[in-house]
């Protein structure tokens, strides 16, 4: 009987340690969240994703199924973007017909010759939108001279007025400003830069809370 007595108080007191030594692992880690990754590391994950994958060059438009697995890799190491949805959303869909018509064979080609062009993705985009505008963009990227009318678009005063000029079409506001679309890696780590900014002061106003 005493033995038995034994094992059975043995017993209790290995679960109730166990179970005291989970409480005290679930207060300690709600008390001491994982800590935001430094942003050169996000930046690290993110050039990093786009640089594997097939035929990408730096500049290259980029797609929303492109963007959509970097957020479980920032989650590994420590940061779930709160606002990951409205990101997503501001990146072109993988069918969205900039994108389908810059990675045709020519249009990589003229792609990489526009890509240093400020705002030449936008420029093209909005052009897009105007009547027969996709008839006019594929003519860009298919015929010559397309390259000298997105630098002319981006980068001459005279372009600048054509840009006014075209903010009075059906469709064409706002022309020379940028769409808020998120077209390239670069503009994909200013974007995640903003996010980052907002959880690092949520994080020290949560700090702030517990002491």
């Amino acid at each position: 009987m005493y033995r038995r007595m034994s094992r059975f108080s043995v017993a209790v007191v290995l679960a109730w340690g166990l179970a005291v030594a989970c409480w005290a692992e679930a207060a300690w880690s709600g008390e001491k969240p994982q800590a935001l990754p430094a942003f050169t590391e996000i930046e690290k994950i993110v050039l990093r994703h786009f640089a594997l994958l097939p035929d990408y060059r730096p500049g290259d438009i980029i797609a929303r199924s492109e963007v959509e697995p970097l957020f479980a890799q920032l989650e590994h190491v420590g940061w779930k973007v709160a606002d990951r949805e409205d990101i997503l959303r501001r990146v072109p869909a993988d069918n969205d017909y900039l994108v389908q018509e810059l990675r045709t064979s020519r249009g990589l080609e003229f792609m990489r010759r526009i890509a240093n062009y400020p705002g030449a993705y936008d420029r093209l985009d909005r052009l897009s939108w105007l009547p027969h505008g996709r008839q006019t963009v594929h003519d860009l990227v298919h015929k010559k001279g397309g390259e000298e009318m997105i630098k002319y678009l981006t980068t001459a005063s005279g372009g600048s007025e054509m840009g006014k000029m075209l903010s009075g079409a059906p469709k064409g506001a706002d022309f020379n400003k940028p769409t808020g679309c998120i077209y390239t890696p670069k503009q994909l780590l200013a974007r995640l830069k903003t996010s980052y900014a907002a959880a690092r002061e949520a994080a020290s106003r949560e700090d702030l809370g517990k002491r």
